[in-house]
């Protein structure tokens, strides 16, 4: 997309379809998405989200955060073309 073009707030619907897994806890649940060991991708729990829109940030990195489905899924796509086979 172009810098001027707005992008769409992600639902959790996007956050589905890019993969990650649902973790369930008591009282809330949030989604997971490991990318390599000790990297991973994580939603902000299901009672933190304001309406329907769901945030991705890397885990344990609150200073990057992700908005839109697009941004993720290059990210995700762009890490796994750069991984090496351990």
């Amino acid at each position: 997309m172009g810098s001027n073009a707005k992008q769409r707030e992600m639902k959790e619907q996007d956050i589905i379809d890019l993969g990650f897994t649902k973790e369930i806890t008591e009282d809330f649940y949030y989604y997971v998405y490991d990318i390599a060991r000790g990297f991973s991708l994580i939603t902000q729990a299901s009672d933190e989200v304001v309406d329907n829109k769901w945030v991705v940030e890397v885990f344990e990195t609150s200073t990057i955060r992700f908005t839109d489905k697009e941004s993720v899924e290059t990210l995700i796509k762009t890490i796994n073309k750069a991984k090496i086979n351990e």
